[in-house]
């Protein structure tokens, strides 16, 4: 009989690319049960809608008061959510529980507990947005207090690179799997794009203001109509994408595109020419960020220019497949676009053959299927 998993979030699963990736390497071999705010992609998932365990109206208002007379969300945990997890629990019995969502981290830490416990961090989450002094003090003190006091009871902590890896071995003492947000390896076939006299950048991604598109529209804004930049973004009515649509507007060498669905994502950037991602390092998460979107270009095979992120341009120098701006700087990244054109194209697509099987979901797959595994078979369960 599989054991089984009970994975915890409140965010949409069907298209959550780390939710996809996790499932369809846990799925053979694990009996799977998933809770968050949308079905998963793969309906052979038990399906369990985070609205059942989800803070409600008592629990928001009770955290807004703790809020103004604390300065943050309180940790201890409310009867009525755990009421509810505890049902969960009962009816399912899962051997692991794969938490996503910090919050729901204290309703599982239970003396009398009979599972182990997995966290699959998405961000370093008591610096997610610590650029907001608000954000620190309510958000950051209660992320910070979960770690500092939650994650020694866990057998596994999963971070999305080395660096996050690394500060949480710093401050709290807890060692970390490194699982990247690598996605699945596509044959180089899928792209036979011949390079033609106008080069076509490709950008993809959600419109947040602390990404600051905007210096990559105006990079295009000093270029001439031999370099034009395509924006996939998920539209929405931000007064941040309502700006960036009206400035988008202005530059005839720009241009806003309609998103396709996730499992697309790769085979349709795949007929640009060329990949660019700068992102200022508005906060630590921001810093050190190595998003999806990366490893998306290099399945899709596209040479790229990238800001002087430190995670991101590591990978670029080590494999060779673009150029790094010196700043995040429109002027320096124009400087990157040019020096990326005048360098041998072929030479990078042979580089990102070799990146793209380096770097590919399967590589990790088989270092968290065994790791779980592990932890289910001959682990003991963590007091």
């Amino acid at each position: 009989m599989k054991k089984k998993i009970l994975i915890v979030s409140n965010s949409p699963l069907h298209n959550g690319p780390r939710y996809i990736r996790e499932i369809d390497c846990l799925k053979d071999t694990f009996e799977l049960v998933a809770i968050g705010s949308t079905k998963p992609h793969d309906s052979t998932v038990k399906f369990i809608h985070s609205d059942l365990i989800d803070y409600k109206l008592f629990e928001k208002v009770i955290n807004k008061i703790s809020a103004l007379i604390f300065g943050r969300h309180l940790i201890r945990k409310f009867w009525t959510t755990k009421l509810k997890i505890d049902k969960i629990i009962k009816e399912n019995s899962p051997d692991i529980v794969l938490i996503h969502t910090p919050k729901f981290i204290p309703y599982f830490i239970d003396s009398s507990k009979k599972f182990k416990l997995i966290f699959n961090a998405h961000e370093y989450h008591p610096k997610q947005f610590d650029d907001d002094e608000k954000w620190r003090g309510i958000y950051g003190e209660f992320y910070n207090k979960i770690y500092q006091d939650y994650l020694n009871n866990f057998s596994l902590v999963i971070n999305v690179n080395q660096v996050i890896a690394d500060k949480c071995k710093e401050v709290y003492g807890i060692d970390s799997l490194v699982i990247p947000n690598a996605t699945k390896y596509y044959s180089a076939d899928h792209n036979n794009k011949r390079i033609t006299d106008v080069k076509k950048f490709i950008h993809h991604g959600v419109p947040n203001p602390n990404r600051k598109i905007e210096l990559m529209v105006e990079t295009f804004r000093g270029l001439d109509d031999r370099y034009e930049l395509y924006l996939m973004l998920l539209p929405n009515s931000s007064p941040y994408f309502v700006k960036l649509e009206e400035l988008i507007k202005k530059i005839k060498n720009v241009h806003l595109i309609k998103p396709v669905a996730y499992s697309e994502i790769v085979e349709y950037i795949s007929s640009f020419d060329y990949a660019i991602y700068s992102l200022p390092p508005t906060n630590f998460n921001t810093m050190n960020a190595l998003p999806n979107k990366f490893f998306e270009f290099i399945q899709a095979r596209l040479p790229m220019v990238i800001g002087p992120s430190p995670v991101m341009s590591k990978l670029v120098n080590q494999y060779g497949i673009g150029v790094v701006s010196e700043t995040f700087e429109p002027k320096d990244l124009s400087k990157a676009i040019l020096k990326l054109e005048s360098e041998n194209y072929n030479l990078f697509k042979q580089n990102l053959e070799i990146a793209a099987k380096d770097l590919s979901k399967e590589k990790f797959d088989h270092v968290l299927l065994e790791s779980i595994q592990n932890i289910a078979y001959t682990e003991t369960i963590k007091d």
